[in-house]
Formats: C-alpha cells, sequence, structure tokens
C-alpha cells in the first residue's frame, strides 16, 4: 500500500532496511542505519537506470529530475544498494554483532538477483585482485561513458577512455556521467606519442598495402590508437565496438593485433548462464563462417583454454544434425573427425561427437540411448558446426531460453582486445571488461 506518490518505506524502505540489520544481525535499527538507507536511495536515483527497469514502466529512459526523483520499485539495484549501506552504517556505530567483508556481500547481494550475475560475481572478484587498464576507443558514446563510470565504482578495471578529451568531457556532462577516476588519454594532445604509434603502424603494415601518410592519419582513429596501447603495454585489454557493426572492429584488430603465436584464426565465444544448472559456453559464435575440421579443431582448442583459466573443467559436445554416424553427409563428418582429433590433443578430457545438441545437454539421452558417449555428464562447452548455428543459438536462448548472455569474448589474439556488439547495454559492457581483465590477469601468469 501506497498512500502518495513519493512514499518509500513500504517498497523501498523497509524490506532492504531490515535485510542489511539482519545480515549483521544487529542488535536493533538506529538512526545512523536509517539515515545511511536514504542516503543509498539518493544515490541511487542519479545513477543511470538500467533498460530493464525503463522497460518494465513502459518508457524508453529515466532521468533524475521532477518526474523521477527515487528509484523505482522493479529496479533490481536497491537490494545491493540500501543493504550494504545499512550493514555498513551498523557496523560503524555498534548496532552490528558480526562484521562483513562489504564487497563480498554486495557480490552476494548482486548474486542471488539470477544466473549471469552469479557467474559474474566470481568473475569480478578475480579482476578486482589486480585492477587492469582497459581501453575504451568509443568515449563519445553514452553507454560506453556509463561503463566506465560502473567499471570505477564496482571497482572491477581501470577505465581508459580514448578520444578528445574537451569533446568526452562535454559529453560526460551531456549524460550525467561522473569522470572522476577515469583516465582520458588524448591521442591529438600528445604528439612524441602519437608520432611513435604511427611510425610502429607503419612498421606493421608498410607490407600489406598502407603507406606511412595513411598510417600517420589512421593513428588518430581510437580502435588503431588504442590497439597500438595495447602493443605499447601502456593498456593491459582494449574493449570496442559500441559505434560500429562487428566485423568493422574485428577488422583493424585483426590487422594491427593479429591472432597469437601459433594461432591460425580466432574465434569468438559467449557464456551462458542458466538458473539451476552450470554455465554453458558456446563457440564459435562471432568469426568463423563456415570452419573446416581444422578450424574445428582450432577453435575447441582455445574454448578449452579459456574455460580453464575460468577454473572450470571442460566437457565438450561437438554438434552437428547427426548422433554418432546416424546421419552420413559431409557435414557431419567433419565435425566426427573434429572430435577424433580433439580427443587426441586432450586425452585427459571428456570430448565427443558429433552429436545433437539435445544429446549433448540431456543426461537422461547421454546415459540412455548413448551409452557409450565419452561425455560422463552433459557438455558444459558447445562446438558448433558453423557461424549461423552458433550465433543464431546463442541468440535464442538469451531471448527465450531465460539465459544471460556475456561477451562475445574473442578467443585466439595475440593481446586481449575484445569486440562488444553495437546494441549491448551498460551492464553487458561492464560483464566484458570484467572479462577482459580476468583475460589479461591469466596471460599474464603464462608469460
Amino acid at each position: 500500500r501506497s498512500d502518495y506518490p513519493n512514499q518509500v518505506n513500504n517498497v523501498l524502505g523497509f524490506p532492504f532496511l531490515f535485510r542489511g540489520a539482519l545480515d549483521v544481525r544487529a542488535r536493533g535499527i538506529n538512526e545512523e542505519m536509517m539515515l545511511a538507507a536514504t542516503r543509498a536511495l539518493a544515490d541511487l536515483a542519479r545513477q543511470d537506470v538500467p533498460e530493464s527497469v525503463a522497460t518494465a514502466y513502459g518508457t524508453r529512459s529515466f532521468e533524475f529530475g521532477r518526474e523521477y526523483l527515487i528509484p523505482k520499485p522493479f529496479d533490481h539495484r536497491v537490494l545491493f544498494w540500501v543493504a550494504p549501506a545499512v550493514a555498513r552504517a551498523a557496523m560503524e556505530s555498534g548496532m552490528a554483532r558480526i562484521d562483513l567483508d562489504l564487497d563480498e556481500y554486495r557480490d552476494r547481494l548482486m548474486a542471488s538477483l539470477g544466473p549471469g550475475r552469479e557467474l559474474m560475481r566470481w568473475i569480478t572478484a578475480r579482476a578486482r585482485r589486480e585492477l587492469q587498464r582497459v581501453a575504451l576507443p568509443d568515449s563519445y558514446n553514452d553507454r560506453m561513458l556509463r561503463a566506465a563510470e560502473e567499471m570505477v565504482s564496482e571497482r572491477v578495471a581501470q577505465p581508459v577512455l580514448i578520444g578528445q578529451e574537451a569533446r568526452i568531457r562535454e559529453r560526460a556532462e551531456q549524460f550525467g556521467v561522473d569522470l572522476k577516476g577515469i583516465e582520458i588519454v588524448d591521442p591529438a594532445a600528445d604528439d612524441a606519442r602519437r608520432h611513435g604509434y604511427a611510425e610502429a603502424l607503419y612498421q606493421r603494415r608498410s607490407r600489406k598495402g598502407m603507406t606511412r601518410d595513411v598510417a600517420w592519419a589512421t593513428i588518430f582513429d581510437g580502435i588503431h590508437y588504442a590497439s597500438m596501447m595495447l602493443l605499447d603495454g601502456a593498456v593491459d585489454a582494449v574493449v570496442a565496438g559500441a559505434n560500429q557493426n562487428h566485423p568493422e572492429v574485428l577488422r583493424p584488430v585483426l590487422q594491427v593485433i593479429g591472432p597469437a603465436p601459433g594461432v591460425r584464426r580466432v574465434a569468438g565465444l559467449y557464456l551462458l548462464a542458466f538458473k539451476g544448472r552450470e554455465p554453458l559456453f558456446l563457440a564459435d559464435t562471432t568469426v568463423n563462417i563456415n570452419p573446416d575440421a581444422d578450424a574445428l579443431v582450432e577453435i575447441a582448442t582455445h574454448t578449452i583454454r579459456f574455460v580453464q583459466e575460468l577454473g572450470i573443467v571442460p566437457r565438450v559436445g561437438m554438434l552437428s544434425f547427426s548422433n554418432f554416424g546416424s546421419a552420413p553427409h559431409a557435414a557431419s563428418r567433419k565435425v566426427a573427425e573434429a572430435a577424433r582429433r580433439l580427443q587426441e590433443l586432450h586425452p585427459d578430457l571428456e570430448i565427443d561427437g558429433e552429436m545433437q545438441a539435445d544429446t549433448a545437454v540431456n543426461p537422461h539421452i547421454l546415459r540412455g540411448t548413448f551409452g557409450f558417449s565419452r561425455l560422463s555428464e552433459p557438455a558444459n562447452v558447445l562446438i558448433f558446426p558453423d557461424l549461423g548455428s552458433a550465433n543464431a543459438s546463442s541468440k535464442l536462448l538469451s531471448e527465450l531460453g531465460g539465459a544471460d548472455l556475456i561477451g562475445p569474448v574473442l578467443l585466439g589474439t595475440a593481446h586481449p582486445f575484445h569486440v562488444i556488439h553495437r546494441e549491448s547495454s551498460v551492464e553487458q559492457i561492464v560483464n566484458l571488461v570484467s572479462l577482459a581483465a580476468v583475460d589479461a590477469l591469466a596471460r599474464r601468469k603464462h608469460i
């Protein structure tokens, strides 16, 4: 029940005030705790409102002002803004019987809101161990600016915006983004570095048709400048793509960064988080249109390595329209051949195929009809026979299957450069930055 439009006690106040108090086993609720809840709500009202909240209310966006003074009841963020603030106040004022690690507590609250958040809680914790410098070339984009602000507040990475400083500040003011803690690198303002990068770019591409004049002009492009910073070690990773189609960003990445030594082709991967089951890793979802058996082996190898870096034991299902020779065809035989070779390369892992998608993820089919399968449990890594099936499946599972989609992660590059889709939300950008940071940390361990 709410008597007035701005009444907050019932919906936005009491539940989260009580939650924070109970979680620290508070002796009671004092004025400091109530003030902390009030200030948390006031601070949250000034933050960028997620698309999911705006959609629930049938509007495109909310902006702080006369029509939006307090957070909306359907805003899931109230839980992990107010409860930790109350818990902190209880600990600082002596009302708490136990102390909590507030970062861990906030992450735990976030994880309770959905399967994707549970997965990201673990990834974020790893990213926070050693903050990585992540370059963001799409620095005039409103979602990228808001994502940079969230990276600082969530402490998942040190964002480095690439672009004209005056314009970045103008856009930040326009969108209400606080640039505190965000580094800005203006290529036009640092002649020495820009000249060095332009010459280095020319040396890398001179035998690929690039002239020195073109290199000196191209270096003003944010993606190329960020790529050279990555090669130079000035940043640890790059995340780009908010303003362009995926292939338009991928092309300069492959030209400048290129594949890692010994890698012939890169690949794209999506993580899908479902309620009540372990996450799935799908590849190749973004790069290789019609891979042959050699390419499938390499795609799967990239994916296995990435999954292992996350501390997860991969069980690989090589997908097709055929189950273990049930529909002989060149398309199914290439998958079977790739599965055979992959098992030889990784004898310690469970890898099988060719198999249909339901066979790979349904334990009853695996243990019943195909009890001979090398998979002891449903696959958590799905390697698709072509880009069309992989991309369509990942999007359908996200839109209709209730899965939280995280990615895409670009695998096989010489350095961590990840390309978001231009429709990515702020949350999806921050998630990919967290993955990029973990990727950078994992690569450093192997050097």
